[in-house]
């Protein structure tokens, strides 16, 4: 029998209704997966990534961020010199609809002009490392390495391996970088102040890559025969003054005492004497914390300052430096 148009139309319609109960669970699915794809994204910009230095912040951010329902993007410029990259990635975060931007700036002054304008915006900023002189606020927050701290840890280490008594050189100095100034200020003070028989015969600016440090260190070294120490107050600057010490066969003699940890293997077997390391982990962790809170509105915002820690031969091991050193990022996504 030959089915008329209105029994076509009844069979379809009653089709449709069993297909409503699918169709319901479907669009729940939906409305939850995308809810999950649209939760804020916080954009965090160390100077560089891959390095025992950095990797450890996204560590920290990441576990914070999944505990309160964020999203992280990382990213970095390839170089930890590469100021223009670093501005680009900050730009990029802003076009992208970013929900924060987390950045440890590369350099203070070049980083003031893209951080207000990102503030003019209404997005919030939490800096870490060094201070921009741009007053904190409601919508910007610094985490900070105690510099000062680190330099008379340093100060204090190179009193005691050398008992009061010696000459040394200082590379490795930044003056485009706030906290590398006050780190380098910190050190001479304490040093002149409690070990005056310590005499700093050599200071070097530092350089953009290890390899420029390593024959800086180098010309130092074949300059200056009765160093008893080197103070290098970066990652670049400890990396290639340790090079240059092995090249001259005098990595263990003469004393190395460097800052921001990159080189671990050397403090074990004595070629780096040590290491003032930065608590990026819990650099990382406290400024999505902070962060976290802007978002919210919190109006009660402290700038946070996180201890840095000597890192020697005895304490390599120790569950306090294994914390340092975590970059299980992965594990907190």
């Amino acid at each position: 029998m030959q089915r008329t148009g209105r029994d076509m139309n009844r069979s379809m319609f009653t089709g449709n209704l069993r297909l409503l109960p699918l169709l319901s669970v479907l669009l729940v699915y939906s409305c939850l997966v995308g809810c999950k794809r649209t939760a804020p994204t916080v954009a965090v910009i160390p100077r560089t990534c891959g390095t025992a230095l950095w990797e450890p912040e996204h560590a920290g951010a990441a576990a914070v961020a999944r505990s309160v329902g964020l999203n992280v993007y990382w990213n970095a410029p390839m170089r930890d010199d590469d100021i223009r990259a670093q501005i680009s990635l900050i730009e990029k975060s802003v076009d992208r609809g970013m929900a924060g931007i987390i950045v440890s700036p590369i350099q203070t002054l070049p980083l003031r002009t893209p951080i207000r304008r990102v503030l003019a915006k209404g997005i919030p900023v939490v800096v870490i490392d060094t201070e921009l002189g741009i007053p904190s606020g409601p919508n910007l927050s610094y985490v900070l390495n105690d510099e000062e701290s680190g330099g008379r840890i340093a100060a204090r280490r190179i009193g005691s391996i050398l008992r009061g008594q010696g000459s040394i050189a200082i590379v490795g100095i930044q003056p485009e970088l706030k906290s590398n100034t006050i780190r380098e200020r910190a050190f001479e003070s304490t040093l002149s102040r409690e070990f005056p028989d310590i005499h700093v015969v050599a200071r070097r600016l530092g350089l953009s890559s290890v390899p420029q440090e390593q024959h800086s260190a180098e010309e130092l070294l074949a300059g200056n025969t009765s160093l008893d120490a080197i103070v290098a107050l970066s990652l670049t600057a400890t990396r290639g003054t340790y090079y240059a010490l092995a090249e001259f066969s005098k990595a263990g003699t003469i004393k190395l005492v460097g800052f921001d940890q990159d080189l671990i293997p050397p403090i074990r077997d004595g070629g780096i004497d040590s290491v003032v390391v930065q608590n990026t982990y819990e650099l990382g962790r406290a400024a999505m914390e902070t962060m976290n809170r802007q978002m919210h509105g919190s109006s009660a915002i402290a700038d946070a300052v996180v201890q840095p820690v000597l890192m020697t031969r005895e304490n390599l091991d120790s569950a306090e430096i294994r914390q340092i050193e975590n970059m299980s990022w992965w594990a907190s996504q």
